[in-house]
């Protein structure tokens, strides 16, 4: 029943009556929703914890862009790692512009894949990086260059994806 309720609603969201922008509380439910569905393929694999400001709850964001940054984190971490993985999605404002952040605590990567990985953000053509491109492209081109993704790992450490977002209220 969990399952189901958490895809009825995962999909309810995804859908979100064909609006592009949605608030970013329904982001986060979506992919609260999505997590509640990984958590009962992969059982006791993995933690996730959300750290988000209440005050950016009623901003607008693009919807979709949480999940396939979440998503990279069960192709990439938690699959591969025996110990529990812990990922975090934290959202703030900062003057003008909203950051969401994914995180983990997974195998990370090297310096030359993570060069790798930065510069397919900026490539039209197809690449290995589907999801983390996609939505870098989609902030890009409704908010220009000024946003985006911004990567970061350390080996053996974790990895973390931050979006900046301007500041839009719903």
């Amino acid at each position: 029943v969990r399952a189901l309720t958490a895809l009825a609603r995962f999909f309810r969201i995804g859908l979100s009556k064909g609006k592009k922008i949605i608030p970013v509380r329904d982001e986060i439910e979506h992919v609260k929703n999505y997590l509640t569905i990984q958590k009962m393929r992969y059982k006791n694999k993995f933690e996730y914890y959300f750290e988000v400001d209440d005050k950016v709850l009623q901003l607008s964001t693009l919807k979709l862009i949480l999940q396939p940054i979440v998503e990279n984190a069960f192709l990439y971490g938690v699959s591969e790692k025996e110990e529990n993985t812990i990922i975090t999605i934290t959202a703030w404002q900062e003057a003008e512009d909203l950051f969401l952040r994914i995180s983990d605590n997974g195998e990370g990567l090297e310096e030359e894949k993570l060069t790798e990985l930065r510069d397919s953000l900026h490539e039209t053509q197809e690449t290995n990086h589907i999801g983390i491109s996609n939505v870098h492209q989609r902030i890009q081109l409704l908010y220009g260059p000024s946003y985006g993704l911004e990567i970061d790992s350390i080996k053996e450490l974790g990895f973390s994806v931050t979006m900046r977002l301007p500041f839009e209220l719903t």
